[in-house]
């Protein structure tokens, strides 16, 4: 089963996402997807989440907020992608 890494800002967008949350997962796992649901706790948890997270450990990374989240998870996955061994 393909992964999926949802990364959101639970503060962004004065929380609209938060009713719509389970309509998004559901459209993920009809999808096909395993969906790992990660809501940010502080700044940059966007960044050290995707950075951690080993190349290959998911097959597509979502993310929703503002700018800051979206930049976060770009600049995580570029630097994961320059560190690899």
């Amino acid at each position: 089963m393909k992964r999926l890494l949802f990364i959101y800002n639970p503060h962004a967008g004065k929380e609209l996402l938060k009713p719509k949350l389970s309509d998004i997962v559901d459209i993920f796992v009809k999808a096909g997807y395993e969906v790992v649901i990660y809501p940010t706790q502080a700044y940059q948890d966007a960044y050290k989440k995707v950075r951690r997270s080993p190349a290959g450990e998911y097959d597509l990374v979502v993310c929703s907020g503002g700018d800051g989240n979206i930049d976060a998870v770009v600049t995580g996955t570029r630097k994961r992608r320059e560190h690899k061994p």
